[in-house]
């Protein structure tokens, strides 16, 4: 339907390099309620090579009652060879989803995503999500971030903060939660 277009080429990073993306990131916001706002958002990425990046995404769901379970799923990523800012994850068994990251912007504690993507159940979702550090916005960053992504045509400030606290849940709390 449109929602999710391709961004402007000038608007993607193409200084952007996997080798720099190793290691633990949150993401700390998100543009996409359906998506990109889950807690507890901690995703581990390693680059065996240069152009190519694996994560291991973690999130949790929670439920109405207030439980929450977790999830995870390992995903394979390849740099465009002529466009260092987009990173494609294709071939996928599940769903035979497709998703393409577009890096907005990047430095060594954070780097900005807009993704498009199809499977099985929905062909052209998209949004955007900030992987930080540490497991919030940092404020010093906020006017990076709203630049970079007015020039993909995106206001920062319909980003959601991620609760990436990780609470963990006491077991006696679980009769009461069933009981709502």
């Amino acid at each position: 339907d449109g929602s999710y277009p391709f961004p402007p080429l000038e608007s993607i990073d193409q200084k952007f390099s996997t080798k720099n993306f190793e290691g633990r990131w949150y993401i700390s916001a998100g543009l996409n309620k359906v998506f990109d706002t889950f807690p507890c958002q901690v995703h581990f990425f390693t680059s065996p090579q240069e152009g190519v990046l694996y994560g291991k995404l973690n999130w949790r769901i929670v439920e109405p009652d207030g439980e929450f379970f977790t999830k995870n799923a390992v995903q394979r990523f390849v740099q465009d060879p002529k466009n260092p800012g987009i990173l494609y994850n294709h071939d996928n068994e599940y769903l035979h989803y497709k998703d393409d990251w577009y890096i907005l912007d990047s430095d060594k504690d954070f780097f900005l995503v807009y993704y498009r993507g199809s499977n099985d159940a929905w062909d052209g979702y998209g949004g955007a999500f900030l992987y930080t550090r540490e497991p919030t916005v940092p404020p010093a960053l906020v006017p990076r971030l709203e630049a970079a992504a007015k020039r993909a045509n995106l206001n920062f400030d319909d980003f959601v903060r991620t609760d990436n606290t990780c609470p963990t849940l006491d077991p006696k709390d679980i009769p009461q939660f069933r009981e709502r």
